[in-house]
């Protein structure tokens, strides 16, 4: 191991006693940056449902909702650390510019309406003025890496999930033969390398077998093999932690450990939770005791509606021009979804064409093919009148891919009406059997 020469080591105690403000500009500028995380999270879950969601299964929407939680909650954490830092190195500059101007500190034989017994407990209780800098100071260096640990650990987390999701989307996407017959031995072998990591972490906690010649050899064998796990950055990590393992006191160690795992998975959990009944549009934390459940009958969703919706919020389901309808025709958009390729596949082949006739003509025929498709897909329904057939044409919105269709209103009665969007059931063939996709009510008025 390199030993430093003592001019160096003098650079770099020199280098760290002047390190907070350098410290100062990079928590700033982590904070700003940071600031970002949590809507940029946001827009990776919707874009995730939006376009990648292979079915409506449990296990494409729960691990992906899992990542998105720990993306987030590892957001705030990193913002909250951050901001911490920056409070108690401001708080720092603050009492070192307060020794310049009182370099004794307290005046403990001074203090208005103390008598000496309390006095002495003051002192005890808040020691020097220097003393109190030194330590403050020592404190925010330590907050202040523990926040770069946070960082590349969220960092490796994210290219960990990256790397697994990438690929099975590629290989079930690009080889879904393969996925199907491999699947059952991945998760076996996952599962079997999970829990023999746990077994051999949990073992690793007692000196007599980390010292026996067998687990011991298990052990270091199975650290050495891990180490990509950290996407490249296990010694930065591994050498901050060891520095705080090795000098601080263990129960104060594994107590912070604990408490920022605790803050860490608490605040995963709840986001989690609120996520997931979002995404299910189930009602919740809502402070009003006599709100809605969220039934579609009783509530109106701003989303079904173009003069409602917040500019640039995708459109989740459908969409018409507006809560009132005065013009000839109803304005129908439908978000084609990813996860409606399960359903479609079972239902739609295109169209076998001769290599002679023209790409062009070929193009058109595989459009016309599919939309006929989407006709045999969703039922369209105008309150008691269903649509045998309509028009559709593909657009894209820009954040979203759908279907266009324009409905006649001339059956519409003046006032409340509601439009029906229900997809088939493919598992129920030859039978069709209807699902409830979208019940969007609109109010009708003549021009």
């Amino acid at each position: 191991m390199e030993t430093p020469s003592p001019e160096k080591s003098n650079w770099i105690q020199e280098l760290s006693n002047q390190s907070w403000n350098l410290e100062l500009v990079v928590s700033g500028a982590a904070i700003y940056s940071t600031s970002f995380l949590p809507e940029l999270t946001d827009t990776a879950i919707e874009s995730y449902f939006e376009n990648y969601q292979l079915s409506s299964s449990v296990v494409t929407q729960v691990f992906p909702l899992l990542a998105y939680s720990f993306a987030k909650s590892s957001a705030y954490l990193l913002i909250i650390t951050f901001a911490v830092h920056f409070i108690l190195r401001a708080f720092w500059i603050a009492i070192v510019g307060l020794r310049a101007v009182f370099p004794q500190g307290i005046d403990y034989e001074n203090i208005p309406n103390t008598s000496k017994s309390l006095a002495e407990t003051y002192k005890k209780k808040f020691g020097t003025l220097d003393g109190f800098i030194i330590r403050l100071d020592r404190f925010s260096s330590q907050i202040f890496s523990i926040a770069f640990v946070l960082v590349l650990f969220s960092l490796m987390l994210a290219l960990l999930y990256l790397l697994i999701f990438t690929g099975t989307v590629g290989i079930k996407t690009f080889f879904p033969e393969f996925y199907s017959k491999a699947k059952p031995i991945f998760l076996a072998s996952g599962g079997l390398i999970l829990v023999t990591s746990l077994i051999l972490v949990l073992l690793s906690t007692n000196e007599k077998y980390r010292e026996h010649p067998v687990i011991g050899k298990l052990l270091m064998q199975f650290v050495d093999k891990s180490t990509w796990l950290y996407m490249g950055m296990y010694k930065p990590i591994q050498y901050i932690n060891f520095t705080f393992a090795s000098n601080l006191p263990r129960k104060k160690y594994f107590s912070t450990l604990i408490c920022i795992g605790f803050l860490f998975f608490g605040l995963t959990i709840s986001i989690y939770l609120d996520k997931m009944l979002t995404h299910y549009g189930i009602t919740h934390l809502e402070s009003r005791n006599f709100y809605s459940t969220g039934t579609s009958e009783y509530k109106l969703t701003s989303n079904y509606y173009d003069n409602l919706r917040p500019e640039n919020e995708r459109i989740e389901a459908a969409s018409i021009q507006s809560d009132v309808v005065e013009g000839a025709f109803l304005k129908l958009y439908i978000n084609y979804s990813k996860t409606f390729d399960a359903d479609l596949a079972k239902i739609c082949k295109d169209p076998t064409l001769p290599d002679t006739l023209r790409k062009s003509k070929q193009r058109l025929l595989v459009d016309k093919s599919r939309l006929e498709c989407f006709n045999q897909y969703f039922k369209i329904a105008l309150n008691d009148s269903t649509f045998d057939s309509v028009e559709l044409f593909f657009e894209d919105q820009g954040n979203t891919k759908g279907l266009r269709t324009y409905l006649s209103t001339e059956k519409c009665k003046i006032g409340r009406n509601t439009l029906y969007i229900k997809t088939m059931n493919v598992d129920s063939l030859p039978k069709k059997v209807w699902t409830d996709y979208v019940e969007m009510p609109f109010w009708y008025a003549k021009d």
